[in-house]
């Protein structure tokens, strides 16, 4: 199929559109959407995919179809609500191994645009990233390179042109894709150039021409990637540093005029709600009452760490670190900070990397958290440290960590702060609750979704006989005896009662997951099982 839809798509002129239709009552290669999506994904231009189902009477029989409407997108992206940049950008992006992005200035309104777009192509195998931006006009936002230096963090190479008064007008997006065809790798290209900077209105409704080239059919994807090769090694364009950014904001001046579309715009300033005021007030008062250690305990979505960078800019910190489990964590936390302090430089300790010379530092408690790595901070190092799941801080790595360092201040954050061990995490902070907020508070303040909660009997287990090991059920036990037919067809029984328009279900384990996928396939209802390394 994904062959045959090449070769149908690379037939249609602009604007053409694809329309097909498939019988899904059943049999052996049950065709479904997500099939389709899959399949399309890597088509050059492709527009929005349109897929839905109807019920056809064929000889008084009711059968179930599965249509789909693609459009190939024109070569000219006029911009405006009807033909916006952002999108051919995002869906360029996705299918991406080497990425080539030069644009005159960058402004943090548009880039946000684009970041969640391009983290993710880092984190997929063997993709390439280069930038190249520049200093015209100063134009470009010190808070918009510093979120490019944490993409640099993650595989990125972004450079700055020096235009030192002259003139640049760059504005070009170049995409190259490797597709499997008949068993061959095949290069393909997708290039955009036009007038699109990158900013909110530029990518949005702002009214801009952006001319797609695609290759092999226009061999001018390839003479601009020429162009860009020697534009990135050229020697006015200089490798992005802190230290650049550092000088760049010194003798930044910003324009009083606005020499581009979207060159005027400003992100609103970031504040903080209601609660996080309070928790603000409280450990501000806590500090005034002498305590050097103090947790708060926010519900989750109740916003812990833009607390922490709130409060560590409320004490005027030199030097913050920030220490959680879980990479996804520091990342957010690193653009938060930076969403606070556009300032200051902000880099990881984590795996391999090391940056210990910077503001606000980012830190795996596992890497961290080593004897050996320690030593190199001495303990009065950092103003102010955060430990974000502080639940977690009565394992060993966390106790070396918080007996090393003596900060002006350390902030523990948790949302679940009862352990299953009975640790007595509050001792950790000198029995110093500062401040807490419960989900149901979050639900009553309308800072948080309402839900409906339904408590439903299961009769198709006796939990009784499955072994307790460290403050949990045995997984393998418990994923034996939660894969059943008959615990299925209640789940189903259940789903059917209380469903609406989409339901994520929780499973113990991947085989329990692709289990209860397949059941509730097998009764008509589209599902899929989404873990790591499946499929979907």
């Amino acid at each position: 199929m994904p062959v045959v839809l090449e070769k149908l798509w690379d037939a249609l002129i602009p604007g053409g559109v694809l329309c097909m239709s498939f019988d899904i009552d059943g049999g052996e290669h049950l065709i479904r959407g997500e099939h389709i999506v899959d399949w399309m994904a890597a088509l050059p231009a492709l527009g929005p995919i349109e897929i839905w189902e109807v019920e056809h009477s064929s000889q008084g029989s009711p059968q179930q179809w599965l249509h789909v409407r693609a459009v190939r997108q024109p070569k000219l992206v006029t911009g405006g609500k009807g033909n916006p940049f952002l999108p051919q950008l995002r869906t360029a992006i996705r299918d991406a191994v080497e990425i080539d992005l030069a644009v005159a200035f960058i402004k943090t309104t548009g880039l946000r645009l684009l970041l969640p777009d391009l983290q993710e192509a880092l984190d997929r195998d063997a993709v390439q990233l280069r930038v190249v931006t520049s200093d015209y006009l100063d134009l470009t936002d010190p808070e918009a390179l510093r979120l490019l230096v944490l993409l640099q963090q993650r595989g990125a190479v972004v450079r700055v042109y020096e235009a030192a008064g002259g003139s640049f007008h760059m504005k070009a997006y170049l995409f190259a894709h490797h597709r499997d065809v008949d068993g061959e790798d095949n290069v393909r290209g997708t290039a955009f150039i036009g007038s699109s900077n990158i900013s909110r209105q530029a990518l949005t409704d702002g009214l801009e021409w952006n001319y797609r080239v695609e290759y092999p059919a226009d061999d001018g994807f390839l003479e601009a990637r020429s162009r860009f090769d020697e534009l990135f090694d050229h020697p006015k364009t200089v490798p992005l540093t802190d230290e650049w950014i550092d000088s760049y904001q010194a003798r930044r001046l910003v324009a009083t005029f606005v020499a581009e579309p979207g060159a005027d715009e400003i992100e609103a300033p970031a504040l903080p709600s209601s609660v996080q005021q309070l928790a603000l007030q409280a450990l501000h008062d806590t500090r005034r009452a002498g305590f050097r250690r103090g947790l708060v305990v926010l519900a989750t979505g109740l916003g812990k760490t833009w607390l922490a960078a709130f409060d560590a800019e409320q004490t005027r910190a030199k030097r913050v670190l920030f220490v959680a489990h879980r990479e996804e964590i520091l990342q957010q936390a690193a653009a938060t900070f930076i969403r606070i302090r556009p300032h200051a430089s902000v880099g990881f300790f984590i795996g391999q990397q090391r940056d210990a010379d910077v503001d606000v530092l980012c830190a795996s408690v596992q890497t961290l958290g080593k004897d050996a790595h320690l030593q190199t901070f001495a303990a009065d190092h950092f103003d102010y440290i955060v430990v974000d799941e502080f639940h977690h801080a009565a394992a060993p790595t966390y106790q070396r960590l918080l007996q090393h360092f003596t900060p002006k201040f350390l902030l523990g954050l948790t949302a679940t702060p009862d352990r299953t061990d009975q640790s007595d995490i509050l001792s950790l902070c000198d029995d110093n609750l500062v401040f807490t907020r419960t989900l149901f508070e979050g639900v009553t303040e309308k800072l948080l979704v309402p839900f409906h909660y339904f408590g439903i009997d299961d009769d198709t287990v006796d939990y009784r006989e499955i072994p307790w090991r460290n403050g949990r059920f045995d997984p393998s036990e418990l994923s034996n005896k939660l894969t059943t037919i008959e615990r299925a067809r209640h789940a189903l029984k259940t789903w059917l009662e209380h469903h609406q328009r989409r339901t994520l279900a929780f499973c113990v384990s991947t085989r329990h997951a692709d289990f209860m996928a397949e059941q509730f396939r097998r009764a008509g209802v589209r599902a899929v099982a989404v873990y790591g390394g499946s499929t979907v």
